[in-house]
């Protein structure tokens, strides 16, 4: 019998604390720094009026914003939510899924914290949005840290659902103890799809592009889908992760800040080019999700999609995003960071 069972509080704890260790690198006087003031002022004129959620991510302590996220939103759920006529999430205020529907079944991106969680929210939640957990085909972990995939070897064993994570995700989940915190003692899906950079997903009637964006772990996965709207095709660009790793250079358990820089920079062309007009983020928290899955909530028939916010938004967001990376690239680091083996916040 699979066992997947670690005590929320204990988790919870280990992963805050794993943040506040990734933030307490680059030091807060630092913000005094010209190179570092010029960032933070470029992240908030791109932010304008409408993208002002993200903009803690340019703060010396924005791991201290991620924990408490984790710990006010982690136990909040959501109403299971339709964001496009194809697209849906079920989650909490801190991290859930995205959720695909083809003419061939439904791919999922990312799979619940937990066993419990994917089979008291997730499994209700698609059911009460008229979908049937039988037709899950694949999952796409955005990358290996276990509130992304602690359900996952749960659909896989209960549905035959393809895992498919990054190779350097993958190996990264295969060599850490089951007890380190980003694993949080869940059981790991058996290792499956590798997702390679730019490979094509095709299920039945739709195609998602795959991205391999190193940065936050070795391996991120960021995706360009599109979501059907009233008869009409949207754009939707999907960032795999967050929260910015403490050190420069790759470690064992990271892609390191300067990697980060170049993937945002690479997907945000990637986006433009792909005529991207809509932002996703499995952690709602973190790009003004919370706000726009409430207006989902209430949308009439006719209303704009609030997901939709348009080509230039979407630049301005991935603008914004590596302004606040440049700015943590600018702030003091140790010089032993590069060759640390640290364990990133989730």
């Amino acid at each position: 019998m699979m066992k997947s069972f670690v005590h929320p509080a204990r988790a919870l704890t280990a992963v805050a604390s794993l943040i506040l260790a990734a933030s307490a690198g680059p030091c807060a006087a630092a913000d005094t720094t010209p190179a570092v003031l010029d960032q933070i002022a470029a992240a908030n004129r791109l932010a304008g009026d409408d993208l002002k959620t993200p903009l803690f991510l340019c703060r010396a302590d924005s791991g201290a914003v991620v924990r408490q996220a984790l710990e006010q939103g982690s136990g909040r759920w959501i109403p299971p939510t339709r964001v496009f006529d194809n697209l849906f999430y079920i989650g909490n205020r801190f991290v859930g899924v995205l959720v695909v529907k083809t003419s061939a079944g439904l791919i999922l991106f990312d799979s619940s914290s937990s066993r419990a969680e994917a089979e008291q929210h997730l499994v209700p939640g698609l059911i009460a949005l008229g979908l049937d957990p039988k037709a899950i085909r694949c999952v796409i972990v955005t990358h290996g840290h276990w509130d992304h995939f602690g359900g996952a070897a749960w659909l896989q064993k209960t549905y035959g659902a393809r895992i498919g994570l990054s190779r350097a995700d993958w190996d990264m989940i295969g060599r850490e103890p089951a007890d380190s915190p980003g694993i949080g003692g869940h059981v790991a899906p058996t290792r499956d799809l590798i997702v390679e950079d730019g490979q094509a997903l095709t299920l039945g009637d739709t195609t998602i592009r795959l991205y391999v964006t190193p940065g936050h772990t070795p391996g991120p996965v960021s995706a360009i889908l599109p979501g059907q709207d009233g008869g009409r095709t949207h754009v939707v660009s999907l960032l795999g992760s967050v929260a910015f790793p403490p050190s420069l250079e790759p470690t064992p358990t990271t892609g390191g800040l300067l990697a980060y820089d170049r993937s945002v920079e690479r997907f945000a062309q990637i986006s433009r080019e792909a005529g991207a007009d809509a932002i996703f983020n499995t952690h709602v928290f973190a790009d003004g999700g919370l706000d726009r899955l409430a207006a989902a909530q209430a949308r009439t028939s006719g209303a704009p999609n609030p997901f939709v916010i348009g080509s230039d938004a979407v630049a301005r967001y991935y603008g914004l995003f590596d302004a606040c990376l440049k700015a943590a690239i600018a702030r003091p680091h140790e010089a032993a960071d590069a060759g640390k083996p640290t364990v990133p916040p989730r």
